[in-house]
């Protein structure tokens, strides 16, 4: 009965009911919150706080930016009664918080238009080099048909892409990476999409570094690397950490470039490795307990674009069980 009556105490205000259904469409920083609200932001802490401490928000810290959406208590389905569907509209706000809310919309894309107009010129000259994206999406696409890909992370998001690709099929899509400025462009991007194409609830944008994942293990049943490993200094080590986050029988999929001399991408691009052979993804996933359970090379420029998918080979682990770490070995694709 407390607990009860510790959320409904919570939402008996209208401006914490007012924050409440905009952070249902999407999330947002307390920033955005005091534009919307019109209200001082010492304020709107005050009731962020209040929801806060009763699990209908949770507040997430992304550099000095701190953002808000749905927590455990709200986003359990107790509330739904209450709040209707919301997925096709506004349904419950008012008129002037669906004008705000647009405009940040509006602002995230601005933002997202001016970056990508002032980093054109370096990226069509990367993809240039290499087979079309539309046709490396599709190739993602079949290698990863064959289940359902369930809980899913994305290590590196930069603009988001993948969470238009695949956060439509999974049960949960994390994106995460190490850059605030390419996280406000993902945020940008999901803003973007039409209400009802895709659950945002069910998507976190978030920051953290490949080398240290701030996540718990065996989280996910499906990890992505999309065109990031060959920025990582130790690419072992992070296929190594991906693992850890990974299920027992798990997938992990990375895309990337086959080996290549391509100097100035180390200079112009900051790659810190001239792509991957199949022998280092094989026993760098040997190596993390993975097997290697599919490889396709796609060829069509001066760069070879491969994707290699593995599988945990583990069948079952104890709740406060732990990966050991193995000796590398190869093991041939099966």
């Amino acid at each position: 009965m407390d607990h009860l009556l510790t959320k409904l105490r919570a939402l008996a205000d209208p401006t914490r009911l007012r924050i409440v259904l905009l952070i249902r469409q999407l999330e947002l920083s307390v920033g955005e919150i005091v534009q919307i609200l019109g209200q001082s932001q010492p304020r709107v802490s005050r009731h962020i706080r209040i929801l806060d401490e009763s699990g209908i928000t949770e507040r997430r810290k992304e550099g000095s930016w701190v953002f808000l959406r749905p927590g455990p208590e709200l986003s359990d389905g107790s509330f739904d009664a209450l709040f209707g569907d919301l997925s096709g509209g506004n349904a419950g706000m008012a008129d002037n918080d669906i004008a705000r809310l647009e405009e940040v919309r509006a602002e995230r894309a601005k933002m997202a238009e001016e970056y990508f107009a002032n980093h054109a010129d370096e990226w069509d000259s990367l993809r240039s080099m290499h087979i079309a994206e539309s046709e490396v999406e599709d190739a993602m696409r079949r290698v990863l048909d064959t289940a359902p890909i369930g809980k899913v992370l994305d290590i590196g998001t930069g603009t988001g892409r993948m969470i238009e690709l695949f956060a439509g099929e999974a049960d949960r899509f994390t994106a995460l990476d190490n850059n605030s400025e390419m996280l406000r462009i993902a945020r940008a991007k999901l803003g973007g999409l039409v209400p009802g194409e895709l659950d945002q609830e069910r998507v976190e944008i978030m920051l953290g570094d490949f080398n240290a994942l701030p996540l718990p293990d065996s989280s996910f049943d499906t990890v992505i690397f999309h065109q990031v490993l060959h920025y990582a200094q130790n690419p072992e080590a992070v296929i190594a950490e991906a693992a850890r986050v990974l299920r027992p029988g798990g997938r992990m999929m990375i895309v990337d470039f086959a080996a290549h001399d391509r100097e100035e991408l180390r200079s112009v691009h900051a790659h810190a490795r001239l792509g991957f052979s199949d022998k280092l993804i094989s026993r760098a996933f040997s190596a993390a307990g993975i097997r290697l359970a599919h490889e396709l090379s796609l060829a069509g420029g001066e760069l070879a674009v491969k994707i290699w998918l593995g599988r945990d080979t583990r069948e079952s682990m104890a709740p406060n069980e732990t990966r050991e770490p193995k000796t590398p070995k190869l093991r041939n694709v099966a």
